[in-house]
């Protein structure tokens, strides 16, 4: 479908329209005609990210279940209620009325319903509207199975906390080598290219940015190789696993190579670095960056770390694990409406089989660090018991002194990280949800 020429909001229906019926939906702006507005992000991220509260609401003000609504009628609904309730640069009239244009053309029928819904929710007095005075899982727009696994991993008023920092978007931040560039000088030329920069807060690797006009990787900095997209929370992971020059190091599920290329640069390029991932379209995008950033050391290659087997013995593994993805929630607000206990569950044993495998190639004295993007506890903690439980001849490994000063740590923290794990949270952190592992061989 061409793209061009469409009015803001109607290429919001048309974004919303694939994320609500595709399961493999990202948010590319490249398929939707290159740059999106402001306004199309954060509608669409917005009206995403607040889908079960919307949902409830609209219920609340016109009696109407979004979801026995059809495909069209649903997401031009739910559209028009985000910019009613959450967004406060649209009048209540602008949003209604162009739901309805939108409905005229894509859903005649619908229009006179469209109208009369969003009227009601307009309608809404702001005691109504206030999410604070909803049960926990409205509160922060998780479905009840969601809110649920968090309250279970931390207890309800921090699952509530944490829920409430995962409304509010991940900032864009990157990691560059501090052997190759200054903070300064880089954050000069990003500077040059219209972007917004500050200090990372919990590395002095990484910068927080704001995109510009220029797309991040057409910006002269991307393209010389500067520095690598990475969320700061994942930077932790090749802290924790410290790589030294020489070692043999292997990087499960490694794609697009954040962690391998970091390992890679903390050894200075001195080590032999295997890179795998099960696609052979992603592991091209870790050779890719690697090229991009000048790294030699990194070997990619194409294999299931379930079953991937070598007669290597390594100094150091890595392994992201497929995993839910919950700690990502302010970055990727289509996990919302995509995860649901069952998904999450059939996750586990792949967990445990790629935890299992990968074990046996790490030689004696070596270190296997284990991490997720999420911040259910089955997936990160209970995995990490259960695998020490299984595998004697493994144990815990305190990584305090890898972790990077600025990480604020108190005694219960502390404590945990002596003992071998550490969970990153955004309410407290600032960053994406993440949970580190570090083990050793006897």
């Amino acid at each position: 479908m061409n793209y061009s020429g469409l009015d803001d909001r109607e290429l919001c229906f048309l974004i919303l329209r694939d994320a609500y019926k595709d399961d493999l939906f990202t948010l590319d702006p490249g398929r939707y005609g290159g740059h999106l507005s402001d306004f199309v992000t954060a509608c669409v991220y917005g009206t995403i990210t607040y889908t079960y509260s919307i949902d409830f609401l609209v219920k609340s003000a016109s009696g109407k279940e979004v979801s026995s609504m059809d495909e069209i009628t649903s997401v031009l609904v739910r559209l028009g209620a985000w910019q009613i309730l959450f967004s406060d640069k649209v009048p209540d009239y602008a949003a209604v009325s162009t739901s309805v244009d939108l409905a005229r053309k894509y859903r005649k029928s619908s229009a006179g319903f469209v109208n009369a819904v969003l009227r009601k929710v307009a309608d809404l007095p702001p005691e109504k509207r206030d999410l604070s005075s909803y049960k926990p899982e409205t509160r922060v727009s998780l479905s009840p199975e969601l809110f649920g696994i968090l309250k279970k991993s931390y207890g309800k008023e921090r699952a509530i906390s944490i829920g409430e920092a995962f409304l509010k978007p991940s900032p864009l931040t990157i990691r560059f080598d501090k052997n190759r560039i200054s903070s300064d000088s880089l954050r000069n030329k990003l500077e040059r290219d219209g972007f917004t920069v500050s200090e990372g807060h919990l590395t002095d690797e990484s910068l927080i940015i704001v995109p510009s006009d220029v797309p991040i990787n057409k910006c002269q900095a991307y393209l010389d190789g500067d520095f690598i997209v990475q969320g700061e929370s994942a930077i932790l992971a090749s802290l924790v696993a410290a790589p030294k020059r020489g070692d043999l190091v292997l990087d499960c599920c490694s794609a697009p190579g954040g962690k391998a290329t970091h390992m890679a640069q903390i050894a200075f390029d001195d080590l032999r670095l295997i890179a795998l991932d099960k696609s052979p379209d992603r592991a091209e995008k870790i050779r890719e960056n690697a090229e991009r950033l000048g790294l030699h050391s990194i070997e990619t290659g194409c294999a299931d770390s379930t079953t991937y087997d070598t007669d290597l013995r390594f100094d150091v593994v890595l392994a992201d694990v497929p995993c839910s993805g919950l700690g990502l929630l302010g970055r990727k607000p289509d996990l919302r409406i995509k995860l649901d206990y069952e998904r999450i569950q059939s996750l586990i044993p792949i967990q445990k089989a790629i935890l299992d495998n990968i074990s046996r190639l790490v030689k004696p004295g070596g270190t296997l660090v284990y991490s997720t993007c999420s911040v259910n506890k089955a997936e990160n903690e209970d995995r990490v018991d259960e695998f020490l439980a299984e595998h004697q001849d493994f144990y815990a490994d305190d990584l305090t002194p890898y972790l990077p000063s600025k990480l604020i740590m108190d005694e219960k923290r502390e404590e945990t990280a002596k003992g071998g794990m550490i969970t990153l949270l955004p309410d407290t952190d600032l960053c994406d949800g993440f949970f580190i592992a570090r083990l050793k061989r006897r």
